[in-house]
């Protein structure tokens, strides 16, 4: 007797393996556009806190806001970020928070995956 085509168990053999691979395909880029969102927020701060301490460099003070600029607070000609950057990925709570206080501030990424991440200036 001649076989034409595969038996069940073959068929079944192969789609448990291509759905194998298509899962750890799936969890793989999600770690990756993950850590990639991170680095982006974490490359973000890094900018506003360069502006802030650009500001307090050429002011002696830091400023109010960071939205939609950094600007500095006495010589408001000067724009040390022209646009303060936005979150990667959309999140119900402000993308980044700013808190001037007492000669210092803290700024933080409340949508940073895997908890909260601050910088805190004295």
């Amino acid at each position: 007797m001649k076989r034409n085509g595969f038996t069940f168990i073959e068929l079944l053999v192969v789609i448990t393996i291509i759905a194998v691979i298509f899962a750890a395909g799936v969890v793989s880029y999600t770690t990756i556009s993950k850590n990639s969102r991170n680095a982006r927020r974490s490359s973000d701060m890094e900018a506003i806190r360069q502006a802030l301490e650009m500001c307090r460099s050429i002011d002696g003070e830091y400023p109010a806001l960071i939205y939609p600029s950094v600007t500095c607070p006495l010589t408001t000609t000067v724009v040390t970020l022209t646009t303060t950057p936005l979150d990667p990925k959309p999140c119900p709570t402000t993308t980044y928070t700013y808190a001037p206080a007492g000669g210092g501030y803290t700024l933080t990424a409340s949508c940073y995956e895997g908890g909260a991440k601050s910088v805190t200036n004295p």
